[in-house]
């Protein structure tokens, strides 16, 4: 009997309890802060490397963006070494942002690739094909707007991005 009444003594006193509930109060706050920062760091913060890596692979792509009308073979030429840049970029992630901004560069050159093919396939369809529905050519001048639309947005988020 004197071992349990020694044990309630001395862990269950009013003062030991207080001092438990202050260290533990004291540790849940330390582990929400900790979280805390390292939440803002993977959604707020692009490191120097993916900084780099990136605005390498978007110079590239939007260098393809003003080129009007040009051959495939000249398009796939400037394309050349774009894809290890974007798999540079995306082994230099490191946080959640980085990751994103890998992949919205993957989105970007995609959409680059469809609006130039789209593109391609108008020049292809000549105003005086009679073989060609006009129905089919409307559809085609809306896919290369709808892509206009996609790349301005991929291109917009890059930017901000990575400034």
């Amino acid at each position: 009997m004197k071992i349990l009444e020694l044990l309630q003594s001395v862990f269950w006193s009013k003062k030991a309890l207080l001092r438990s509930l202050i260290g533990l109060g004291i540790l849940i706050v330390t582990v929400v802060l900790i979280a805390g920062v390292w939440y803002e760091a993977e959604l707020r913060w692009l490191t120097p490397g993916e900084r780099k890596a990136g605005k390498a692979a978007l110079g590239q792509i939007d260098s393809l963006q003003n080129l009007e009308l040009i051959s495939r073979k000249d398009f796939e030429a400037k394309e050349s070494g774009l894809r290890e840049k974007l798999d540079r970029a995306h082994q230099a992630a490191w946080t959640l942002l980085d990751g994103v901004v890998a992949s919205e560069l993957y989105f970007y050159l995609h959409s680059t690739e469809r609006e130039r093919a789209a593109v391609w396939e108008q020049h292809r369809m000549q105003p005086g094909d009679s073989s060609i529905a006009e129905s089919d050519r409307e559809l085609n001048r809306r896919a290369i707007s709808d892509e206009k639309e996609s790349v301005r947005l991929h291109r917009a988020f890059l930017h901000k991005a990575l400034e």
